[in-house]
């Protein structure tokens, strides 16, 4: 076992550039001033950082000095020059809003500075949403994020080479809020635009920018990462071994984004908010130095290896920086996998090597071992952290390594056809979801419903239909379909009490992730206890799946994306005239659907087809204990102008009563 002693710091600290003569002897400081535009600033220092914040818009960070390097790295982005391009560091948006029009935008927040120093400076703002979905004042609120007040909170402690981030919904509303947070940052480590962005994927990392050939395992430019399987980015420059490390909650993020090389992003998932409990998240902002990459980052360390294979010998170097919480020594295992293509990858183990202590410039150590395998490889890590008081935590992170494998990319079969040849680990995301009320039942006294309704949705006669259900209640969330930017739902039950309220759910002409994952497993419990789910189709219906999760089995029909038809294809006569849904109606005169989904049930499924059009599922019953779900592949798309003489379904006039017998069906309200 091999291990490096502790760096000492007084070499780095011989670098420092231009350093304040208080902050060896006062430790932090922070305080409003006018800045050298006649501006208004919270100017915060320590002796490792100096950065201006602008209440006057939204609390962005105007200016950030890492002192060792002298190095202004959001000065090429100059928030107030860059008005309508954004600048800076830490930009409030929302995914629901275009950013460049976005109500925060050039918003001035009210702002308090709580701590003074010397051990800690700190200041909060504050800021009421209005909650305008696609930009400021577009005469649209959506209810899910709304009537919120944002909380930000910077916080630069003595002798810390980073700064924490933290930021607060608090709900003034009756009902649960789902802001989609997002937030932009734009630096540069070099003024010629050549930093590399690095971000951790399910096939290895994927870089954008001057670096970019020095991450074979996937080398493609793509802005958008949606597989990320750890909760950091990073902005290195490998040149002059700078960088900028961010550290946030993986549960919370749905996608890391970067806009070519010129900036850092990312958007939050999941952030729900009740009306009695604030939501809290946090970013750790980590300069870095001596660092060409990053491989790895957590709480306890960020790490750049290298690993080499020649003939039989295989190793894997670790270069090693502190990061935000504070440990004594790490241990790396590493097991080693090879001969990827072979029906029997190999796997082998190299020695256990050991950092003795972690400061801001990197230590080294080599872990080595004899391979008998083929490329690529994938090292499996195993960091064991042990803490200052003798505890021990573990971390685990895979790197994909091409090596002499003909393609030198992550994937299989000839370059180009997208199929990785291995995919990485990537943790199930697990965001906090609010306790059940003990007891709760859905209420069987009335008949009350919510519909996700997406677009064309009301050409299908939904609200005509619930007319015709006595006692009944139809609440509407609106939406495009399918979460673009710039859009977003406008409401939606994530409070228990208000679900358990509804006896079935109505999803038309969208995708899961306009509800999100948070909205999928609050609905468990209540599907769980007899809800019911009636689903209709679209181009947006069964195109999307939330991966991994258990709201999948209450689907009857797979993803399949692209799967409207032109008809026009006629109902067919059902198999089962005499299931309650028929009752009543009159079908000795079918009309016809101009677009048709070409779907079928998933392999293995126990659901039903009640009816068919052409022979193709039209409507599908599947039963999980008490409760049901009805597909209706239904759908608002065609003219009968198009097909003369083919009546539309959406025209039939027996197709109110039908629907309703449908989601009356789905609620229990129908034998």
């Amino acid at each position: 076992m091999k291990i490096i002693q502790k760096y000492s710091l007084v070499p780095l600290l011989a670098l420092v550039v231009a350093l304040p003569l208080w902050a060896a002897d006062e430790g932090v400081h922070i305080s409003s001033i006018t800045d050298e535009d006649g501006d208004e600033a919270i100017l915060m220092e320590s002796e490792w950082i100096s950065m201006h914040l602008l209440p006057w818009r939204q609390a962005l960070i105007d200016r950030f000095v890492f002192t060792p390097t002298g190095n202004d790295i959001v000065e090429p982005t100059n928030a107030k020059v860059r008005l309508a391009g954004g600048g800076g560091l830490l930009m409030d948006c929302f995914w629901e809003q275009d950013w460049r029009f976005q109500e925060l935008a050039y918003k001035p927040y009210k702002y308090q500075i709580t701590k003074t120093g010397p051990e800690e400076a700190q200041v909060t703002f504050e800021t009421d949403i209005k909650g305008w979905l696609a930009a400021n004042d577009s005469g649209v609120i959506s209810k899910l994020f709304s009537n919120l007040t944002l909380k930000r909170t910077v916080t630069l402690k003595r002798g810390q080479p980073f700064f924490r981030f933290d930021f607060e919904f608090i709900n003034n509303d009756r009902y649960a809020k789902r802001p989609t947070f997002w937030i932009h940052n734009s630096s540069f480590i070099s003024r010629d635009v050549s930093d590399t962005m690095i971000r951790p994927t399910a096939r290895g990392l994927s870089a954008i920018g001057g670096g970019q050939a020095d991450y074979p395992a996937w080398p493609q430019a793509e802005d958008y990462i949606r597989d990320f399987n750890q909760g950091w980015t990073a902005n290195i420059h490998a040149g002059r071994k700078e960088g900028i490390v961010y550290l946030m909650d993986y549960d919370y993020v749905d996608t890391l984004y970067n806009c070519g090389n010129t900036t850092t992003e990312w958007f939050y998932d999941s952030i729900l908010v009740p009306r009695d409990k604030p939501w809290r998240g946090h970013v750790y902002i980590l300069p870095t130095i001596g660092l060409s990459r990053v491989d790895y980052a957590c709480e306890h360390f960020i790490s750049e290896i290298h690993p080499k294979h020649e003939g039989d010998h295989v190793s894997l170097e670790f270069m090693a920086t502190s990061s935000y919480d504070e440990c004594a020594r790490v241990t790396f295992l590493t097991e080693v996998e090879s001969d990827l293509a072979s029906p029997t990858p190999k796997k082998m183990k190299l020695d256990p090597v050991v950092l003795d202590g972690l400061a801001i410039q990197p230590g080294t150590v080599k872990a080595e071992g004899t391979l008998k395998g083929a490329d690529p490889l994938v090292f499996d890590v195993t960091a064991m952290v042990e803490l200052p008081d003798g505890s021990v935590k573990k971390y685990t992170f895979q790197s994909y390594f091409a090596g002499n494998y003909k393609l030198k990319v992550n994937e299989a079969g000839l370059l180009g056809e997208g199929k990785p040849m291995r995919l990485l680990d990537r943790a199930t995301r697990k965001p906090h979801l609010p306790d059940l009320p003990p007891g709760i039942t859905i209420d069987k006294k009335n008949f009350k419903a919510f519909g996700v309704l997406g677009f064309g949705s009301f050409r299908l006669g939904f609200e005509d239909a619930f007319k015709l259900i006595p006692n009944s209640k139809l609440e509407i969330g609106y939406c495009v379909g399918n979460d673009a930017a710039q859009n977003g739902l406008s409401d939606f039950p994530y409070d228990y009490d208000r679900l358990f309220e509804n006896r079935v759910l109505l999803l038309s002409n969208i995708q899961d992730k306009e509800f999100r994952r948070i909205g999928a497993s609050i609905m468990l419990p209540w599907l769980k206890a007899g809800g019911g789910l009636v689903l209709a189709g679209g181009n947006y219906a069964f195109t999307f799946a939330l991966e991994d999760h258990e709201i999948n089995n209450y689907y009857p029909i797979p993803v399949t994306p692209n799967s409207l038809r032109i008809g026009p294809l006629q109902l067919d006569k059902p198999a089962e005239p005499n299931h309650p849904i028929f009752k009543g109606i009159d079908l000795t005169s079918l009309p016809y659907l101009h677009y048709w989904h070409d779907v079928q049930l998933k392999p293995g499924s126990t659901a039903k087809i009640l009816m068919t059009v052409g022979g193709h599922p039209f409507i599908v019953e599947q039963k999980t204990g008490d409760q049901i779900t009805m597909v209706v592949t239904v759908n608002a798309y065609g003219n009968e102008k198009n097909f003369p003489g083919k009546q539309p379904v959406r025209e039939w006039k027996e197709w109110p009563k039908l629907l309703a017998n449908i989601v009356r069906y789905a609620g229990h309200d129908l034998q």
